[in-house]
């Protein structure tokens, strides 16, 4: 009993509630924002607050797996999640794929509609600062910084038929904070950078509804019944909450005015419906579970935990900047989901892992951290 109370003191509890809180409150959001469009649709107005649960429920249960096992053991099982994560993004062009508002993103796994882009940002993170942890201090060496660029390049090109022009964005970014923190030269930063910017540049080019998208940003109210239309809604909402918003389940935003209101602009529901105050205090959830990661990374015993503690807070935090960024009108559409509070099974079980191995580390460190306590302490 006294071992396994002492276990449950290695957990980070400052995380695990703020990761309980922006939790839950992602399921009474979507709740409030779904209920109405699924009883329309479905028949049922829980339908995807209870995919939501189901979703959390499984991506607990991996945590949970997660932190009864050490890093050295979970370092084995990299490279196997890392081409699984590969091989899933193939999936979505066989004939299981499944296509949502004009993007085929998912594919079907029984009565599950799986996005395995979302693993795959978890698995590049660990992948790569594996790879990097492994070639500590050779990054000048350019076989090794070819293969951590190939380990980016591959995800991206699997995932050129999706079309997923914000996970795209996301990635590149991640794999260019490993980098930087692992220690490559600002001058390879700089050419790397600016060959993914060029890439960019093309990629928007070539498709022309981003070209479109672009267009609307700068000026949604050109087109407020066309492609400005989800933005004008979710500046609506967010000025007619106030102070104090409207109410739970009391907000018109949801009511046919914002399409996908339980999805990317869930936030502009908080805002119209819990008013600037909730907002804000979402906000500063988002913020206290990235500082969070941002502690233990600087605890951490070896690069590797340090590395994917850093990642992981990236991958939470752009996602949060560029979700609020594109509601706010501060950011061209991208699609991109509000990590725990947007609809999304699949979603909420990876963001479920990002906090399960988050845990880990931080466990982790606390063990070397006792250990070396031990070894100060004088025998006899």
């Amino acid at each position: 009993m006294d071992e396994q109370l002492h276990k449950l003191t290695r957990i980070d509890w400052p995380l695990a509630v703020i990761y309980g809180l922006l939790a839950g409150l992602g399921v009474l959001m979507i709740l409030s924002a779904s209920s109405l469009e699924a009883d329309a649709r479905y028949g049922d107005a829980f339908r995807f607050v209870v995919r939501q649960v189901a979703g959390i429920g499984v991506g607990l249960t991996l945590t949970t797996a997660i932190l009864l096992t050490p890093i050295r053991v979970l370092r084995r099982l990299v490279w196997p999640a890392y081409v699984t994560s590969l091989l899933s993004l193939l999936m979505v062009l066989t004939p299981l794929a499944h296509t949502a508002n004009g993007a085929t993103r998912w594919f079907r796994l029984g009565p599950v509609n799986v996005q395995p882009s979302e693993f795959m940002k978890i698995a590049l993170v660990v992948g790569l600062a594996h790879y990097l942890s492994i070639n500590q201090g050779k990054l000048r060496d350019h076989a090794v910084l070819a293969v951590s660029v190939v380990l980016l390049a591959l995800p991206l090109v699997f995932m050129l038929p999706q079309k997923d022009f914000g996970t795209t964005v996301i990635l590149i970014g991640l794999a260019g904070v490993l980098l930087f923190v692992a220690g490559l030269p600002w001058r390879w930063l700089f050419t790397l950078g600016g060959a993914a910017g060029a890439g960019l540049a093309v990629l928007i080019a070539v498709e022309p509804y981003r070209m479109v998208r672009l267009i609307s940003f700068t000026d949604p109210f050109k087109d407020q019944s066309g492609a400005g239309y989800q933005v004008v809604q979710g500046w609506i909402a967010l000025a007619t909450g106030g102070l104090f918003g409207q109410g739970l389940a009391s907000g018109v935003a949801q009511r046919g005015f914002l399409p996908e209101a339980h999805t990317d602009f869930i936030s502009a529901v908080v805002g119209e419906e819990l008013g600037a105050v909730g907002w804000s205090i979402m906000v500063l959830l988002f913020l206290a579970l990235v500082w969070r990661a941002l502690v233990i990374a600087s605890r951490s015993q070896d690069l590797f935990c340090m590395l994917v503690a850093v990642g992981l807070a990236s991958l939470v935090g752009a996602q949060c900047v560029i979700n609020l960024g594109v509601v706010g009108g501060l950011m061209p559409n991208k699609g991109l989901v509000l990590p725990f509070m947007s609809y999304g099974a699949s979603a909420a079980m990876a963001h479920s892992l990002v906090v399960g191995l988050l845990l880990r580390v931080s466990m982790e460190g606390a063990v070397s951290s006792e250990l070396d306590m031990e070894q100060l302490v004088p025998v006899g």
